[in-house]
Parts: C-alpha cells; sequence; structure tokens
C-alpha cells in the first residue's frame, strides 16, 4: 500500500471518529438516563408492594427500626470508631444487665452540645413506648457507682431493681426543706454572712445568670451512652440508674423529688454522669412567686448552683423563667 494511501485511510478514520463520537456519547447519555429511570420506577415498585404486604396470620411482626427523626443529619456518627475502656466496657455491660437498651454510643468530643439537644428533643416528639431515655455520661464517678451499686447483686438484678421500685416514696418537699435549712445553717452559723441579703437577695440588682436552652455537655472524652430506661414513669429511671450520695441526696431521695417535680412542672431528668443531673422542661416556669418557690428548692436540692455559679437565688430564679433545661452539680 503507498504512503498516500495510509494517509487517505488515516483521515478518513479520524474524521470518522470526530463524527461519530458527539453522536454515540449523545446516545450513551440519552440511554443512561432511561435505565436510570426505569430503575426508579422498579425501585418504588418495590417499595409499594413491601408496603402493602400483609402480615401473614399468626407470624409476630418484626420490631421497628428506630424512626429516622430521632437520628437526624447532625446526629453522632456510628459507634465503630469510638474507644471504650475496660471499665466503660463493665459499666455499659451492667446497664444492659438491668433490662435498659443503649440505643447510641458516643465519646462527649465527637457531638456538640446542641447536636445532641436537638436529638434528645427529636426522640421527645416520638418517645419510644415503655422507656425513659437519658444520657448517661461514664465518667469516673459513675462507672464507681453502677459497679458498686450493682457488683453484688449480678445474680438477682431483677430482684435488687424491684426492691427498689417497690420502696415507698418520701416527701420531697420535706427533703428539699431539711436540705435548705441545713444550708443555711453552714453559711450563717459564724455570723458573718446576711443570709436574706447575700444569699437570697431577693429584688436586688441581679448579676446576669444564663438561661439554659441546651444539656450541657462536660469537655471531655468520656463515653456518652442514650439509654432507654424500661419505665413507664420517668421518675423511676432513678431504680436503674445510680445517681447520688456524698453531697447530693441518696439515689431513692432523687426518685422522690423527682416525681414531685415532674408532676408540678413536667420536669423528666435527662443527662446524668457522676456528679451532674439535668432535667428538661417543656414550658419553663415564668409566674413570680411560683419560680421563687423553685429558685429557694433548687438551692436546697443543690446549693452549688449558687454558691459556685449564680451567686444569689434571685439570679438563679432570673434564669429559671427561660430555661427548658435545669443543670445540678455537687462539687
Amino acid at each position: 500500500m503507498s504512503i498516500l494511501n495510509r494517509k487517505t485511510i488515516k483521515n478518513v478514520i479520524k474524521l470518522s471518529v470526530a463524527v461519530l463520537a458527539p453522536i454515540a456519547a449523545a446516545y450513551l447519555k440519552a440511554k443512561l438516563k432511561k435505565d436510570t429511570e426505569e430503575g426508579k420506577e422498579e425501585s418504588q415498585e418495590t417499595t409499594s408492594e413491601n408496603t402493602e404486604k400483609p402480615q401473614e396470620a399468626g407470624k409476630p411482626q418484626e420490631p421497628e427500626k428506630a424512626q429516622e427523626s430521632e437520628k437526624p443529619m447532625d446526629a453522632p456518627k456510628a459507634d465503630a470508631e469510638i474507644k471504650v475502656s475496660d471499665e466503660a466496657g463493665k459499666a455499659i455491660n451492667i446497664i444492659e444487665k438491668t433490662g435498659c437498651k443503649i440505643a447510641h454510643i458516643v465519646s462527649c468530643n465527637n457531638i456538640t452540645e446542641e447536636q445532641l439537644t436537638n436529638v434528645y428533643l427529636r426522640m421527645t416528639e416520638q418517645p419510644n413506648p415503655g422507656f425513659v431515655r437519658v444520657m448517661v455520661e461514664l465518667d469516673s464517678i459513675m462507672i464507681d457507682n453502677l459497679l458498686i451499686e450493682y457488683e453484688e447483686h449480678l445474680s438477682d438484678m431483677d430482684a435488687f431493681i424491684q426492691s427498689k421500685l417497690n420502696t415507698p416514696l418520701e416527701d420531697a418537699e420535706s427533703i428539699l426543706n431539711n436540705r435548705f435549712d441545713e444550708t443555711k445553717e453552714i453559711y450563717t452559723s459564724d455570723g458573718d454572712m446576711d443570709w436574706d441579703n447575700d444569699m437570697i437577695a431577693w429584688g436586688k440588682e441581679s448579676t446576669e445568670c444564663d438561661a439554659l436552652s441546651s444539656i450541657i455537655l462536660s469537655q471531655s472524652d468520656n463515653i456518652l451512652c442514650f439509654v432507654d430506661v424500661p419505665v413507664q414513669s420517668v421518675y423511676d429511671v432513678f431504680c436503674y440508674l445510680p445517681f447520688g450520695g456524698a453531697e447530693s441526696p441518696e439515689p431513692l431521695e432523687h426518685r422522690s423529688i423527682a416525681k414531685y417535680w415532674f408532676e408540678k412542672y413536667g420536669a423528666v431528668p435527662c443527662f446524668m454522669s457522676g456528679d451532674v443531673l439535668q432535667f428538661y422542661v417543656k414550658q419553663p416556669v415564668k409566674e413570680e412567686e411560683e419560680v421563687k418557690a423553685l429558685a429557694l428548692q433548687q438551692f436546697g436540692f443543690c446549693s452549688d448552683i449558687v454558691t459556685q455559679g449564680c451567686e444569689t437565688v434571685q439570679n438563679l430564679a432570673n434564669s429559671l423563667k427561660d430555661s427548658r433545661f435545669w443543670y445540678f452539680w455537687w462539687d
């Protein structure tokens, strides 16, 4: 074959490619679009068939998966990446042995207070019947509390918890009043404090004390568990999760106080660590005299939120008017 013919053939091939390539690309693009649309239609038909398929007679339905709204886009990532220490692992095992379910496990460093609050509020809109969710931070104190509470009851866990549930509730107002009187005695015994003006300070010019609109997290890498406690009454979570002692009320005193605040204000325990307890209220207390009475009770319940926080009960009362979350911390 001559050089001229070879060049002619090459030019013809190049021209053919130049002409046919756009046509082929357009054809493939159209075919891909058509296949995609058909795939969507098949997927929708399959979904429709699965949705409409009736339950077979005598066959129990599988439990429904958690509502998607409980896991918003900004919810924490999967648990696989979380490193759990041996001690935290023991605590998690004990929580599950009590009959509680752990929905999520995250690190406090991997979730913001806003994210955690959003997840919690979404859950309250579609609660899991028969369960109350509490966010439990496994700091060293909470881990110790769980181990001490249950290490001798691993073989009779159900009976032990039932005995706590059967314990008669105490008079919450008496507990709060007694704690208030004890705090007053401590701070006024040396005669150096003007209790009414310096600690209570009704009507005095107040320092700003921020209202709480979210759950407060510690800045740590502690494990945070989303725990579903198998109770009908929100205050019975304290029969499963041992919170209290030392400077704070005893666990069953917390149960009585939680019942009182739930019935009076709709307050629900939503978070606990070894030394922090938080409640959620859908509607903050607004009425002046009512919020003053609540502030006095909270001061008796946990004096540190004033003496190491708001500085006066008046400041605490001001903050409660716009707070959807109540925060308690015992030093």
